[in-house]
């Protein structure tokens, strides 16, 4: 989830109504440290698998009254499973439950309703619960308070959305609230008044004119976690059209929208908001593999009152026409909904990606200045959050799991140093691709994705993980310069202090810094791994003055740079450049990035044999391996300034 507008988090957080005005969630106030809400409220939940979910509920648009039945397909998982329990709101009347068609009686424990099963039910087998129930549960506030929101428009409109992340599932439906069991289908059939429609998940198979008003039937035959099952009833107008994908396959997607058919709302500006959705589709296919929910659809359920968006699979609830707005809920698609966290700490896999795909955005569809000043103001708000890991610390406190500064925030600042620290674009987008693969519709961890980002990268990540998932804060780079025209060497030192020191003393980041010349500015990265640390460089150029990270491509705070003669004096070690040599093992060739110019490279077998050498004229160089026999090689680079480094390759 989410994208929410300024004041819509405001509602959040104080209980007022939801206005509307810019993004996104309140910052970590009043938080605990260190809690976690249990993935389940019983044990008993976990003895079974949830394989279909069959809907027949009535909602209507003028209240939060909400009633029928809903029948749970699932298969043992213990030796003998002797209660089914699941989880009702206390504002809903429980009427009757049925197991494999035997009414039988239940308990109540504020929301956990329990059914014992006099005969159990063996280990692998199948069974079917039905629930009856009706009631009227509280009206939502803003965000994260109810699982039922029901409106009145200036307009006149009203319409009814639910909202079930992260808790709330059990306001309008009696549930399993865990992660850990993706449903595996639904049919979702929800009866309304005459003059609405009804949104959800997957395809609407079939409207039925039923007394007292219309039955929309939607199926999705995807995997579906519990807070993704949605439904939206307003007098909507459908506007749908095809999206076709430009990879050369000829394919095409239902994009499908239900808005309100007002002059107010469908205006040239929001068609065309509408009408972007199925080109961010095609461009994020591209970047993570096609679109997961292919044989279904994707669109949007328009609900203004909602002051920002919510990414139900198929067909997220979108409260705001933003073009960005659209993009975040789309990139929940993938990262979410088709590969979703394993826990609530690990939420950042979701929001934080679903936060940079609006840079991804940004970036292809107006250009390298916009997504520069786009990434400004993320990182310059992200870095006000002088405390507070990414990693969800009280998975009991919705606003803490929301936190706009540290799970959205920076959440999308680490996925760019991600893509930074990576050789190069191609091998970072293939590891997200892949990523998506390995974990289709099923679950994943920060851990999981430490260990693919290594293997794309071949190396060592621990450091970054730890200081940017697990560690608070982020660090204020100073730094000093002075340029020795006589001996042409450039005198740099980084300085850096931490917003969190108790929590980590310095951040360990290779580092740009933009040489600014009359000559022709120039940016050279360096690694910096020490809270001060001093580097020297041959330069011919006449050097005016230095910025650090002038691309913002690291979350940090702007200290003082100042030009400082005494550096000649002082204490220097030498420079340490990030080099990269990838892909490791090759086929082809490996490709060495940021090697000092004029370094010279030699590459021997392990009998010391020189099989290729060469000079650095750039700060990337090619290193053929075709005609190579596969096995082990060792690459020496040396320069005057810069040292010896070696690097074990494999072919």
């Amino acid at each position: 989830m989410k994208f929410l507008t300024g004041l819509a988090l405001a509602a959040m957080c104080t209980g007022t109504a939801i206005a509307q005005d810019e993004h996104k969630l309140c910052s970590h106030q009043g938080q605990q440290k260190n809690v976690a809400r249990v993935t389940i409220a019983t044990p008993e939940e976990d003895y079974y698998d949830i394989k279909h979910l069959q809907f027949d509920i009535n909602l209507t648009n003028q209240s939060t009254d909400v009633g029928g039945n809903v029948t749970t397909t699932a298969q043992v998982l213990v030796p003998t499973m002797s209660v089914y329990a699941f989880e009702l709101h206390t504002s809903i009347t429980l009427d009757s439950v049925k197991i494999n068609n035997q009414l039988l009686p239940a308990t109540t424990t504020g929301a956990v309703r329990k059914v014992t099963i006099p005969s159990g039910l063996p280990l692998g087998s199948t069974f079917t619960a039905q629930v009856f129930y009706h009631g009227t549960p509280p009206n939502g506030g803003g965000f994260f308070s109810a699982g039922l929101y029901q409106s009145s428009l200036p307009s006149g409109v009203k319409l009814l959305y639910t909202l079930s992340d992260p808790y709330n599932t059990d306001q309008w439906w009696p549930c399993k609230q865990s992660l850990q069991d993706k449903i595996d289908s639904a049919d979702i059939w929800i009866t309304v008044p005459a003059d609405c429609k009804a949104g959800s998940n997957g395809l609407l198979k079939n409207v039925t004119t039923v007394l007292g008003g219309k039955r929309y039937e939607w199926k999705t035959t995807y995997p579906i976690v519990y807070y993704l099952i949605s439904a939206a009833v307003a007098p909507y107008a459908d506007y749908s059209y095809y999206m076709h994908y430009t990879d050369g396959s000829g394919d095409s997607l239902l994009i499908q929208n239900y808005v309100y058919d007002s002059l107010n709302v469908m205006t040239a500006a929001n068609k065309a908001t509408l009408d972007t959705t199925g080109l961010v589709i095609d461009y994020f296919s591209k970047l993570f593999g096609r679109y997961p929910f292919q044989k279904e659809k994707y669109g949007h359920c328009y609900a203004e009152t909602m002051g920002g968006g919510m990414e139900h699979q198929t067909m997220t609830t979108l409260g705001r026409m933003y073009t960005t707005v659209v993009a975040h809920e789309a990139g929940h698609q993938w990262w979410g909904n088709h590969v979703t966290y394993k826990r609530w700490e690990d939420v950042w896999l979701s929001e934080g990606f679903a936060s940079y795909t609006e840079h991804l955005f940004v970036e292809h569809f107006r250009g390298a200045a916009a997504v520069k000043a786009y990434r400004t103001n993320v990182f310059n708000k992200a870095a006000t959050a002088n405390t507070g890991t990414v990693r969800v610390d009280d998975t009991a406190n919705s606003a803490r799991i929301f936190d706009g500064l540290l799970t959205y925030d920076k959440g999308a600042a680490v996925v760019h140093m991600l893509r930074y620290m990576a050789p190069d674009d191609n091998t970072f987008f293939n590891m997200l691709k892949n990523f998506q693969q390995q974990y289709s519709f099923g679950l994943a961890s920060t851990a999981d994705l430490h260990t693919m980002a290594e293997q794309y990268y071949n190396r060592d990540l621990d450091t970054f993980f730890d200081q940017w998932i697990y560690k608070e804060g982020c660090p204020r780079y100073s730094g000093k310069w002075y340029k020795d025209d006589a001996n042409n060497l450039l005198y740099i030192r980084i300085d850096q202090a931490t917003s969190a020191p108790n929590s980590i003393s310095f951040f360990t980041m290779p580092v740009e810094v933009l040489l600014k010349s009359p000559d022709g500015d120039e940016v050279v990265k360096l690694y910096n791994n020490a809270a001060s640390q001093s580097y020297k460089l041959s330069m011919s150029k006449r050097i005016t003055g230095i910025e650090i990270d002038p691309n913002d491509h690291i979350l940090n705070k702007t200290g003082t740079i100042t030009e400082d003669p005494t550096l000649k004096a002082g204490h220097l070690i030498k420079i340490d450049l990030e080099i990269q040599v990838y892909p490791n093992p090759a086929s082809s060739g490996w490709k060495v990035n940021h090697v000092p110019k004029d370094a010279t490279l030699q590459l021997s077998d392990m009998s010391g044999k020189i099989v290729w050498s060469g000079v650095a004229a750039d700060t990337q160089i090619d290193i053929p391996a075709a005609y190579m026999a596969p096995g082990n090689y060792v690459l020496r680079i040396d320069t005057e300034n810069h040292g010896t480094r070696t690097y074990k390759l494999v072919k």
